[in-house]
């Protein structure tokens, strides 16, 4: 007689908060809509269900039947639906005080909208912590999925974690369910008799008399990924399978995770490692010790000893994305200094209806996808990571129209936001916030409050090592048919020809008024490409600075003596940079003071600034030059202007615009910033911004002071 064998099948659905309008819409219809409409069909096949607050927000909004739907199979017993942080946030990286209120606030949407309480959590992209344990039983939770790769860091063998395991953290226990990764990869990229042979061969263990097997996976592999609608609806593989489970219910039971807790004994006690799924930790090494866990894969695989040579190679964790992308780190230590704001207001507040909504922008910046790089992180799209900024804006813009937190307004301080050891000057009135970096004396960051916009959000250009891959592609040794039903990671295919060519690598962070001393032979193609000599050691030197009080704002000098030239023919000179918010105005305003001790001072003077719009070839979003014509105007485009006293980048879909103001006139080239990175439906280009670098030639004797004035200007367009 054959054993029992219990299958579990969970489904995660998310969109990214900023993810566009079409794309749920995609998703609803392609995925979510049909796998439900297939699935109550069949009631006797239950099976667990999480949703992103961000997705329940918009189904209730545009799809309310959806929601009804689910809520009649909840009803009748056939959907268990399962919690987890509202607006998807890694749990692990924000403070706990929003885990708990993230936690909160989906266990209260799910009891008010379906009348019952949520008994487990959806652990988003399967990211432990061995500190985890205490923040789930804090919520009142009672289990969490992770991946079997946890398991076997510990040194579980596959047979070992038929079940579920006790975990706890200073006596908070919670009961943690194993994902069978054989199963990820089998459903449902090949046929349902192979997933049944699967749990034929696990009947067939010795052991327990019931072995517990768990499919807790992405909704959108049922429909929304490549080619998997037409294979799962069009060749109706969600049904052969359904079918095929019925026709096996025999052995073969299908159930649910609070079912099985209720008369399944736990396997034991297990304590997981820090970790997330296996294709995760790749991604969150570094590019050389990428490099080399490839090699040690391979090396392992190819000797034949090892069934699962991946296993056996340790990847990174999440937090390292935060050393990997300076721009993730950011986000992030933004996001707490903002969620140290919010809850300090509500400490003064006694939680009023203002800290109600800042508390929700903090909550949605803090949806994970635009803090990490995979296949489907993302912090190579600029509309997600804008999402972030504009939520942290909007939740300091409400503090600081109140209380003690509007005594902020036009004034400047100093402090060390992002944890590099290298402080930050903040300059802030009612319109704008400027944040400037001592390193380089460079703008990191310029919001635009109303709308709340980060300006100069891009993406540093960096090599991956998926570029190798690319490279082997357009050489024609890879590829792959993009309409093919593959799993997600087998993906190998470019969305347009000669992306090789338009890979670029920048050797410092793409930050703005980026201080450049450069031959005077350097032309606009070279500048772009990163292919010209640096004279000076002023782009990362360290600036001192001191604050003066001016009439309606904080004046910031930052003052550096440093070396232009080689050898030699080095020059001494000091760069002093005031930079100013004036209250009254929506502007910054730089004046430069270039003053050489001796010698000629020959060259050019490059100051290069990044903003973004998000939209290269928009008709909407385009640079307008007064006085002059241009032939292209659109912001992707590329060129040179002599004797540009003023530009301007144009959003007229967002209803803003920045412009530079020079004085004197200079030569201004402009380029886009573009990577080349892989996504789940293949490689493709990314327009992060427009760079704007106007460029003055230096003819200087002695120490007569060369003076540039350059005015930062942000302004509103009617629509």
């Amino acid at each position: 007689m054959r054993e029992k064998v219990t299958f579990i099948l969970g489904l995660h659905n998310h969109q990214p908060v900023g993810n566009f309008d079409h794309i749920f819409e995609e998703a609803y219809q392609q995925a979510y809509k049909p796998f439900l409409e297939v699935l109550s069909d069949y009631p006797d096949i239950p099976f667990a269900l999480h949703n992103s607050g961000v997705l329940w927000d918009w189904l209730l909004e545009r799809h309310p039947g959806y929601l009804e739907t689910v809520g009649r199979m909840a009803a009748a017993g056939q959907v268990e639906i399962m919690s987890g942080g509202y607006y998807e946030p890694i749990l692990t990286v924000i403070p706990e005080r929003d885990r708990q209120g993230q936690l909160e606030m989906m266990r209260d949407f799910i009891r008010k909208r379906f009348k019952t309480v949520p008994r487990g959590c959806w652990l988003t992209e399967r990211i432990w912590d061995p500190h985890l344990p205490a923040t789930l039983a804090g919520a009142g939770l009672e289990y969490v999925i992770v991946d079997d790769s946890h398991f076997k860091s510990t040194g579980f063998t596959a047979e070992e974690m038929r079940g579920f395991f006790l975990s706890e953290e200073n006596g908070a226990y919670v009961r943690v369910f194993p994902i069978d990764k054989k199963l990820r990869y089998l459903i449902p990229f090949h046929d349902p008799e192979e997933a049944i042979d699967h749990f034929r061969q696990l009947a067939g263990e010795e052991g327990e008399a019931e072995k517990v097997a768990v499919l807790a996976d992405d909704g959108e592999k049922f429909g929304l990924w490549t080619g998997t609608h037409s294979l799962c609806y069009g060749e109706k593989w969600l049904r052969r399978f359904c079918d095929a489970l019925q026709a096996n219910s025999d052995w073969l039971e299908v159930s649910t995770f609070s079912r099985v807790i209720d008369r399944v004994p736990p396997r034991g006690i297990v304590y997981l490692p820090t970790a997330s799924y296996s294709e995760m930790m790749e991604w969150a090494l570094p590019l050389r010790a990428q490099e080399k866990y490839y090699r040690a894969r391979d090396l392992l695989a190819a000797s034949g000893e090892f069934p699962e040579p991946a296993e056996q190679v340790r990847g990174g964790l999440w937090r390292n994305f935060l050393v990997k992308y300076e721009e993730s780190n950011w986000m992030h230590k933004r996001m707490l200094q903002v969620s140290d704001r919010v809850d300090r207001y509500g400490e003064e507040s006694a939680l009023d209806s203002t800290w109600n909504k800042a508390r929700r922008h903090l909550y949605q910046a803090q949806c994970n996808c635009a803090y990490w790089h995979g296949l489907f992180g993302g912090l190579y799209l600029p509309h997600l990571r804008s999402a972030v900024f504009r939520h942290l804006i909007e939740a300091e813009a409400l503090i600081y129209g109140k209380g003690s937190g509007s005594k902020k307004f036009n004034r400047s301080y100093q402090g060390d936001i992002d944890g590099d050891g290298c402080g930050e000057i903040v300059l802030s009135s009612p319109s704008l916030q400027a944040i400037l970096k001592l390193q380089g004396a460079r703008l990191r960051e310029l919001d635009a409050r109303r709308p709340a916009f980060n300006l100069t959000d891009t993406l540093t250009r960096r090599e991956e090592v998926y570029h190798r891959e690319l490279s082997r592609l357009e050489a024609g040794e890879a590829g792959g048919n993009p309409g093919e039903a593959v799993s997600i990671h087998e993906v190998k295919s470019a969305k347009e020809e000669g992306l090789g060519e338009s890979l670029v690598y920048d050797r410092w962070p793409r930050f703005s008024l980026v201080d450049h001393f450069i031959p005077g032979n350097t032309g606009l193609e070279a500048f772009a490409a990163v292919d010209f000599e640096e004279l000076g050691d002023f782009v990362e030197g360290m600036y001192n600075v001191r604050q003066e009080e001016s009439g309606d704002g904080g004046v910031c000098v930052f003052e550096r003596k440093g070396l232009v030239g080689k050898g030699g023919e080095a020059v001494p000179v000091t760069v002093r940079k005031a930079v100013s918010l004036p209250g009254k105005s929506p502007a910054l305003e730089v004046k430069y003071l270039l003053t050489p001790a001796g010698g000629k001072l020959r060259g050019r003077f490059a100051v290069e600034n990044v903003f973004s719009f998000l939209a290269g070839n928009a008709p909407d979003r385009y640079f307008e030059f007064p006085g002059r014509l241009v032939k292209k105007i659109h912001l992707a485009s590329r060129g040179q202007e002599k004797d540009v006293a003023e530009v301007s980048m144009i959003d007229r879909w967002l209803g803003l615009s920045v412009g530079l103001t020079l004085d004197p006139p200079a030569l201004l080239w402009r380029f886009p910033i573009e990577t080349v990175s892989n996504s789940d439906s293949g490689f493709e280009r990314v327009y992060q911004g427009s760079a704007l670098v106007p460029v003055w030639d230096l003819e200087t004797t002695g120490e007569k002071p060369v003076e540039i004035n350059i005015v930062i200007r942000v302004g509103t367009l009617s629509p």
